[in-house]
């Protein structure tokens, strides 16, 4: 990425701090499906309005998170409307899809600062840390750290007819929230948590509902929530073998650490699966 010479360092610029009122903004992202671009643009669209801004230019780019920004037409161009003052600020999803590691992340906000030009990052600005959780071996506590950076969550009806829909909607919630790492593997792990719910926690009455949650930690990590509520049915050692089935099996082989843990009221059962960003090994 070739910038010009920075005059300083420090953390991303807030947009209620360095934002004017009515400020052009240009608005980019980076997704491998152009429906998904454009969805996001639409977002970052009315978010930037909400804070008052105008949208001078939109910009998206068809690749993968790896690729490098300099590599990328479209995000040329909107560095070449920040260099010459057509547009006052940026509006990306996540810092990551235009940076990816601390020196590029670090070189994007000294280049800002020196402009200067600001940035938002809609979908980063939401903070909790997750609860810890107990492998339903019984073994040791799986701790999760870091805090939740961005995260989203929905309902679904608990048929086999709602897998095709809870998919479709992770691919374009998960670029959105911009995880690092390989999208493909984490929808294949939730699929497998979703279809064990559907198969084997359905309620004796009435067909409901399960809750699926994403969350991006501050250390990149994903974590994949299903909450059914079919307490009485644990995630037994069998069923993470692949005894009962190879659907959580098959979840640990793509590399997720499974847990399970239930709601504080004791009517729900949540299934978590850990994702760490990276290659899987099979």
């Amino acid at each position: 990425m070739t910038h010009p010479t920075p005059i300083t360092a420090g953390p991303p610029r807030t947009p209620a701090a360095d934002a004017p009122a009515g400020a052009d903004v240009v608005l980019y992202t980076t997704s491998i499906n152009s429906r998904i671009a454009v969805q996001t643009l639409a977002t970052l669209r009315n978010f930037a309005e909400q804070q008052g801004w105008t949208v001078a230019h939109e910009a998206y780019d068809l690749a993968p998170l790896h690729i490098p920004a300099r590599q990328r037409t479209g995000w040329r161009t909107v560095e070449w409307l920040l260099a010459t003052g057509e547009a006052a600020g940026l509006v990306v999803p996540a810092e990551h899809e235009v940076a990816t590691t601390p020196a590029e992340q670090r070189e994007l906000r000294e280049w800002l600062l020196s402009l200067p030009a600001f940035a938002a990052y809609p979908h980063a600005g939401h903070h909790e840390t997750l609860p810890p959780v107990t492998e339903a071996s019984g073994g040791p506590e799986v701790v999760l750290t870091a805090p939740v950076d961005r995260e989203w969550s929905r309902s679904y009806a608990m048929a086999p007819a709602s897998l095709r829909q809870l998919r479709d909607h992770a691919r374009m919630f998960l670029t959105l929230l911009g995880w690092p790492g390989d999208i493909a593997t984490a929808i294949e792990v939730l699929s497998r948590l979703a279809h064990n719910a559907v198969v084997h926690a359905q309620p004796d009455e009435a067909p409901t509902r399960m809750a699926v949650r994403l969350a991006v930690a501050e250390d990149d990590a994903l974590v994949i929530d299903v909450q059914d509520p079919r307490p009485d049915v644990p995630l037994s050692d069998a069923a993470r073998d692949g005894e009962k089935g190879r659907g959580l099996k098959y979840a640990r082989l793509l590399g997720a650490r499974l847990s399970c843990f239930m709601s504080e009221d004791a009517r729900f059962k949540t299934v978590r699966a850990q994702l760490l960003p990276g290659e899987v090994s099979l």
